[in-house]
């Protein structure tokens, strides 16, 4: 209860918010929560209502998949469809032809798959003159608060694609001997 006080004082506090407030996720976290974590071209969009929400359905072409099932498309709110244009502060817009190593989940209600965190669920790849693939992401200009609700800086984060692929892998072999020992007792 004091956590939900704290963040509505925050959100009424007389500042204007003109970005989202989302919680920081490290790496880790992001990873656990995900459904499926791939790297995937976007290869189409479109936008179409769903409910009175227009969503942005971003079609994917899938080359490696590290968690879950791989989804056919990732779903955003937010776009343009029949004229009318929603937009949602925090969401980010992927780009038809980019290539990008996605943390998403799918809601098992809707059945819409999300980025995990919005921006902080998207990391853009790059191959490197060396022919290293590289991903990264810019910090994120949204307000983040950790898990204590304080307000925090979001850092920009670059690394070697093998690198995080092996963080994944390492982070579900550690949650998945976490969740057998829980399950054991």
């Amino acid at each position: 209860m004091y956590r939900v006080f704290l963040l509505l004082a925050l959100i009424c506090s007389g500042r204007p918010l003109k970005a989202a407030t989302l919680q920081q996720l490290s790496l880790d976290q992001m990873a656990q929560g995900a459904t499926a974590i791939v790297r995937a071209t976007v290869t189409s969009s479109s936008a179409s209502f769903t409910g009175k929400t227009i969503y942005t359905h971003y079609k994917l072409q899938v080359s490696e998949t590290w968690k879950g099932f791989p989804p056919a498309e990732a779903m955003l709110p937010g776009g343009i469809a029949n004229g009318y244009r929603q937009s949602f502060p925090g969401v980010p817009q992927l780009q038809v032809g980019s290539e990008y190593v996605l943390f998403l989940w799918t809601s098992s209600v809707t059945g819409i798959t999300h980025l995990v965190g919005l921006s902080q669920g998207i990391f853009n790849g790059a191959t490197q003159a060396d022919g290293s693939a590289l991903v990264s992401r810019p910090a994120g200009a949204d307000i983040m608060l950790d898990a204590n609700l304080h307000v925090v800086a979001d850092q920009a984060v670059s690394m070697n694609l093998l690198d995080m692929k092996s963080r994944v892998r390492q982070t579900r072999a550690s949650s998945g001997t976490t969740q057998a020992q829980g399950a054991r007792r």
